[in-house]
């Protein structure tokens, strides 16, 4: 206790001696020889008081570092997939894969990272590294309709419909309410030509939201493939219900007006689907096709002049342009359109 009190009492000193500096210098020496002298005994005599107990090495402290260490990693691994989130945030995912990767490196185990890796890789298309990824989460956790959809989904952008089916019907499975798997799997079951089961599939979407225009507006297209036009027009008349500015019904109702050579209905809803998208080059066109029936050339060279601004790749625009001019009997400007068809013709043999 004595040593103790002299050290308090050596710190009281110094604080007198700062208060009143103009005190002899000899005052000081002594204070600093005191408060050595008792630090040193005290830290002889009871060296816990002198070193925090972080400095004290124990058995368990030993366990502690070594359990510290081992989860350092897994820190620096949930850094690295934070990184990579916000990289993706932004539509950097170059940078957000390299980053999933590090995390990966740190910890193979998280599969919110492979999950999230495999959605990268799907928006740079790199396909294979995608469905790579989306495998590894299936496999840790098969019940992950999530995952399932995106499998599905890659296979289906990659065009490998038999496999991109078998991954929606699992996502269904998993999951009967999962809304967009059907939609996919009825245009999935089209594109390889099983319109029945499209039909029922797309039937089934409807039934979970009956006022989904787009539902009513694929649906239509499975029947007009079937060859039922009335159920077709029945059901892109629904869509228009539901959304009277749906583009995709009011171009489908066009063309089966279209292929039935009813010429004025097709126009009607030809200009109503380009009043909607003025860029829609397929109905452009055909509304100039339409026009030219009808002998409204004017009509027509300003329907396929737009169309070729919005898909100038179409060579056969620029010989439906010069058969128009010709027909008014501007001959100097129909000749100037053939030759620029058979220049642009000749180019891509």
């Amino acid at each position: 206790m004595l040593l103790f009190f002299n050290l308090y009492s050596s710190f009281f000193q110094f604080y007198f001696l700062i208060k009143h500096k103009g005190e002899n210098i000899v005052n000081r020496k002594k204070f600093v020889c005191t408060t050595i002298c008792s630090l040193a005994i005290i830290t002889i005599l009871h060296p816990t008081y002198c070193f925090s107990k972080e400095g004290i090495v124990t058995t368990e402290s030993n366990d502690k570092i070594k359990r510290d260490t081992t989860a350092f990693p897994i820190d620096v691994a949930n850094e690295f997939y934070k990184q990579g989130l916000n990289y993706a945030q932004y539509g950097l995912y170059d940078e957000a894969i390299e980053m999933y990767t590090k995390s990966l490196a740190k910890n193979p185990d998280n599969i919110e990272v492979y999950k999230n890796l495999g959605l990268a890789y799907a928006q740079k298309g790199m396909y294979g590294n995608a469905i790579e990824a989306f495998q590894k989460v299936v496999e840790k956790k098969p019940a992950d309709a999530d995952t399932h959809y995106n499998l599905a989904s890659v296979y289906f952008d990659k065009g490998v419909f038999d496999k991109a089916i078998e991954a929606f019907n699992k996502t269904i499975q998993i999951n009967p309410e999962y809304r967009s798997a059907y939609s996919l799997l009825g245009i999935a079951y089209t594109k390889i030509g099983k319109y029945d089961e499209a039909v029922q599939t797309l039937k089934k979407r409807i039934e979970l939201d009956p006022n989904l225009a787009i539902a009513h507006s694929n649906l239509g297209i499975v029947y007009s493939m079937k060859g039922m036009d009335k159920e077709a027009l029945m059901e892109y008349n629904k869509a228009l219900e539901i959304d009277p500015r749906h583009e995709n019904a009011l171009y489908n109702i066009a063309l089966l007006h279209d292929k039935t050579g009813k010429v004025d209905e097709a126009i009607q809803y030809y200009n109503k689907t380009v009043e909607l998208n003025v860029s829609n080059a397929d109905a452009q066109y055909r509304l100039g096709k339409n026009y030219m029936k009808k002998k409204q050339y004017d009509d027509a060279i300003n329907a396929f002049q737009t169309a070729v601004m919005s898909d100038p790749n179409n060579v056969e625009i620029y010989h439906d342009i010069g058969t128009a001019y010709k027909a008014k009997g501007m001959e100097k400007d129909a000749e100037g359109y053939f030759t620029l068809y058979k220049k642009k013709a000749k180019k891509e043999k």
